[in-house]
């Protein structure tokens, strides 16, 4: 897909070109919505903390453009995960009988997930995509959204109009600071570390978590027989992340990750942020965007894929009705507002589990988790808590029809 003649307008511009852009693209196109993605990287490649988990309410909106069986085919369905104190099973979550078509949560690359939305949108000759295309800036007309743009290849800036644009160009967002939206923001303190290894664990599809007193690691399976381990940074910094994680993994887990090098290391850190508001007049928010929150539990992207469903909702009907911009996006913002801050919560006291240390808590935590969350009342509310079924509008069939009565 070539970079596009900036003397064309548009009806949807969507600035970047991550996973939830690239699904939003996908919703309008399958919509015959007229579409351009600018992302400013020349591949959708990145060595930044990277999702992996994808649940089954966030399948089910894959399935509105055929992909859903597909990333299954890609990923890998977890079905179980077992959690342990100090190598001792305290219970195990089983996906197999959740109220879902999608009895797993799958885990697949971020980067994989963005290649196979960005390929899937060739079905869509309404959208295209301009990589290497940063974005500078905007300005609001009664009618639309001009939007300042720059081919990075040959430094050349142009502008590109649009009838509505949908800032998906995450956390650092250059589409909400252009559109003076604020935000409010909690840096919580702790960093971890992360890396992928060849898989010798013999754990095959199942997911891990060990926690033990002096910290808590993470563990699962990745497509082309990798597996993922996460763990609380060191503080000190005397030796390399992946020694690190090679030394502690070991003494806390006994799997010897040693064996060979890691493809992939990352450290980050975690924040909790929300938009104060998700639009202002044609200019709309969605995914990191809008709101980010831990990354413990995988609940930020998904979350994102559903903001990128309920605009491709409303989308065709802004279009028809430009008068309607308040009332949509008002509306929309409620909506999406609600399932973030459940989400939020949930990842928040999630990394507040796994991350309390020494012998005190870790007592406290095997009691929490063993008697009180595994117990016959709540055992079978759990894997529908981790596969985010429980989220409030988690998918727009799961959204009160009030909500969506725009016509």
């Amino acid at each position: 897909m070539r970079n596009f003649n900036p003397q064309i307008t548009v009806e949807v511009m969507i600035i970047g070109g991550g996973p939830v852009g690239l699904l939003l693209a996908n919703l309008l196109g399958s919509q015959g919505i007229q579409t351009i993605v600018v992302e400013k990287r020349r591949s959708f490649q990145s060595d930044r903390p990277l999702a992996i988990g994808i649940t089954p309410p966030s399948l089910e909106i894959l399935k509105a453009v055929g992909l859903d069986l597909v990333f299954s085919r890609e990923g890998v369905p977890v079905r179980h995960a077992e959690v342990l104190e100090s190598r001792r099973s305290l219970g195990r979550l089983d996906f197999n009988e959740i109220d879902s078509d999608y009895r797993f949560f799958l885990s697949i690359p971020q980067t994989r997930t963005a290649e196979l939305l960005e390929r899937n949108l060739s079905k869509y000759p309404a959208v295209r995509v301009s990589k290497a295309t940063e974005f500078l800036g905007l300005k609001q007309e009664e009618h639309g959204v001009i939007a300042h743009l720059c081919d990075s290849e040959n430094r050349i800036e142009f502008e590109a109009r649009a009838r509505l644009l949908a800032g998906c160009d995450g956390q650092r967002s250059q589409v909400r600071k252009a559109a003076k939206i604020d935000f409010r923001e909690r840096i919580y303190p702790q960093r971890f570390v992360m890396a992928d290894f060849k898989d010798h664990s013999g754990l095959g599809s199942e997911a891990r978590l060990f926690f033990a007193p002096e910290a808590s690691v993470e563990s699962f399976p990745l497509p082309d027989g990798l597996r993922r381990w996460i763990i609380l940074a060191n503080d000190r910094g005397e030796e390399s992340p992946t020694e690190y994680l090679v030394r502690r993994v070991k003494a806390l887990t006994g799997f010897d990750l040693g064996i060979e090098p890691a493809s992939f290391v990352s450290t980050f850190g975690a924040r909790r942020m929300v938009v104060n508001r998700y639009y202002s007049g044609r200019v709309v928010l969605a995914g990191d965007a809008a709101h980010t929150m831990s990354s413990i539990g995988g609940q930020g992207m998904n979350t994102g894929f559903a903001d990128a469903e309920m605009l491709a909702r409303f989308a065709p009907i802004l279009l028809q009705n430009p008068a309607r911009v308040e009332e949509c996006f008002a509306g929309y913002d409620a909506v999406r507002r609600r399932a973030y801050e459940v989400a939020a919560r949930r990842a928040e006291q999630g990394m507040w589990l796994g991350t309390l240390r020494g012998r005190f808590a870790s007592g406290f935590r095997r009691h929490l988790i063993k008697d009180v969350l595994f117990s016959a009342p709540l055992r079978r509310r759990l894997a529908p808590h981790f596969a985010m079924l429980t989220i409030p509008n988690r998918t727009l069939k799961h959204t009160p029809a009030q909500h969506l009565a725009v016509t």
